[in-house]
């Protein structure tokens, strides 16, 4: 195991997340597990979403706030938050229309459309080395502050 810089290691991951206009999102309940696309934003490191109250995945974060996220070789665990319409977060009104003008403009404006806030709490990064291809992981404990990696040793 290799400590790594956090702060180095967060930045990499909210580059990655910035430059994606969409990530999986799944929820569960009750051993219930679905999964789907989502229009996303972000502010650092955090991640936001709109919609509908009568949807399943928001009836699951209602019920299970642990969710996860997933774009490229990124994988996130984190905790949902119910934050309100979108008329009612500014800084997500502000940002989605510009970067989800289509989806902003069909759905934001309606009376059960809710935004969701992620905090993510673990993130994996899988990489290969540069040099020998030899492929690890960067975990980033978001709570702790902490990063570090580890090579994936079947392969070596």
């Amino acid at each position: 195991m290799e400590k790594l810089n956090y702060f180095e290691a967060e930045k990499e991951v909210i580059d990655s997340i910035s430059k994606n206009k969409l990530m999986v999102l799944a929820t569960s309940f009750e051993n219930r597990v679905t999964a789907r696309t989502m229009s996303i934003i972000n502010k650092g490191i955090t991640i936001f979403f709109q919609t509908d109250k009568n949807f399943i995945k928001y009836q699951q974060i209602e019920r299970n706030p642990n969710v996860a996220l997933c774009i490229e070789n990124i994988q996130i665990e984190g905790i949902a938050k119910i934050k309100g319409h979108p008329y009612e977060n500014s800084f997500f009104t502000d940002t989605f229309k510009i970067k989800h003008k289509g989806s902003y403009e069909n759905y934001s404006h309606l009376t059960d459309e809710i935004v969701i806030e992620v905090e993510p709490h673990f993130i994996t990064f899988w990489k290969y080395n540069e040099t020998d291809r030899k492929p690890y992981r960067d975990f980033i404990n978001v709570r702790e502050r902490k990063a570090y990696r580890e090579y994936y040793l079947k392969t070596i």
